[in-house]
């Protein structure tokens, strides 16, 4: 800073002759006058110059700290782009995991709907089994008297719907086994498919079972109208061979002829026991 120096009035050349004490005290009154104002101006350059270096110092803190900032500022939006990217990120995994969730869901309804469906299935069995065993059990009562001949056989069809009633519970299990994992689990489409499979092929087999007992009971029902057919035509030939006979035994005695029925009848069974043991299940 360039400095200031004071300005000072034009010497007057002194003469000492003709100068009176009054321009001497003017004289000093204004040499002391201009050595105040030179004192003044003196401190007030000393102040303009500490208040230069307050503002230099103050300019060179505020630089500093506007580089401060600036790298601060430069901080923030490499935090502020990193963070965009985790929530594009986190955005996509969330559709992700909903896609994934809905999903999920439409395929534990799809299962919901095959476990219904296969429910009504197998109502649609019980009440078609329910059918066949009123007829079995109608086709019964018009051959009572053939009871004797037919115990056998019918020991075998309970036994074969004991079998049945038995692998019907079995199938409600698993099916309510089924249902439980369905509602834990949700996801696990493979297995009930292949359980559902196999309950498939074991309806089959009962549906081919069910027709076997019903094909046996009708051949066992036109084999005892035949022997029926056959007894009374027998019956009424020895009924005539009596009427002209006394000697023959009454017609409603044993004859060795009536004995054909049975022994035919344990044939038709031994045949049906085969066949339903060809027919069953391994």
């Amino acid at each position: 800073m360039r400095s200031i120096e004071p300005t000072f009035d034009a010497a007057v050349p002194l003469r000492l002759s003709g100068i009176s004490d009054r321009d001497i005290s003017v004289l000093e009154n204004t040499i002391a006058r201009q050595s105040t104002e030179l004192n003044l101006r003196l401190t007030e350059v000393l102040e303009l110059y500490n208040a230069q270096n307050r503002q230099a110092n103050e300019a060179q803190i505020a630089h500093e700290e506007i580089a401060r900032l600036r790298e601060v500022i430069s901080a923030l939006q490499g935090t502020i782009a990193q963070q965009k990217a985790d929530t594009l990120t986190s955005q996509t995994k969330i559709t992700d995991l909903e896609s994934e969730r809905a999903l999920l869901r439409s395929q534990l309804n799809e299962a919901h709907r095959e476990s219904k469906a296969f429910a009504d299935q197998m109502r649609a069995m019980q009440t078609a089994f329910d059918t066949s065993k009123t007829n079995a059990a109608s086709a019964l009562e018009q051959i009572q008297y053939l009871n004797s001949e037919l115990t056998t056989t019918a020991a075998e069809r309970f036994r074969l719907v004991a079998a049945v009633q038995s692998e019907k519970r079995r199938l409600h299990q698993q099916i309510s086994t089924l249902q439980d994992k369905i509602k834990k689990t949700g996801a696990v489409t493979e297995t009930q498919e292949v359980q559902i499979n196999h309950l498939e092929e074991v309806r089959g087999k009962l549906d081919k079972r069910i027709q076997v007992l019903e094909a046996l009971l009708k051949s066992e029902r036109e084999i005892a109208e035949l022997k029926i057919k056959r007894l009374s035509d027998e019956l009424q030939r020895h009924c005539s061979a009596h009427s002209a006979a006394p000697a023959v035994p009454s017609c409603m005695g044993g004859t060795p002829q009536s004995n054909i029925g049975t022994a035919e009848s344990r044939d038709v069974h031994a045949t049906t026991t085969k066949f339903l043991r060809a027919s069953g299940p391994s």
